[in-house]
């Protein structure tokens, strides 16, 4: 089952970056469209959407790594990331 949670970890860790760099890009290519329209309201207006576009993008794909990591919880009965320290204490180091 370890093996299985850590595979699917990791897949979303890949999607998640590929969907920012692609979200990341899309909103700079929008800033360009939208700086340089020179006034241009139609070209404005193009940029303006594809910024928010791709501002929905991230948010969205923040939620969908928020809902598989609940599920994830829910499913394995402990978060997938090793290194969260343990709230319930343990070794305090001091002995």
């Amino acid at each position: 089952m370890d093996d299985l949670t850590q595979t699917i970890s990791n897949l979303v860790g890949i999607l998640l970056g590929l969907v920012g760099v692609v979200g990341v890009g899309y909103f700079i290519y929008g800033a360009y469209m939208y700086l340089t329209a020179s006034g241009a309201p139609n070209q404005m207006e193009r940029g303006k959407s594809a910024m928010m576009t791709a501002l929905a993008g991230i948010v969205l794909a923040l939620v969908a790594y928020g809902v598989v990591e609940l599920v994830m919880n829910a499913v394995v009965g402990s978060p997938v990331d090793p290194t969260v320290p343990d709230p319930s204490g343990g070794d305090d180091g001091d002995g």
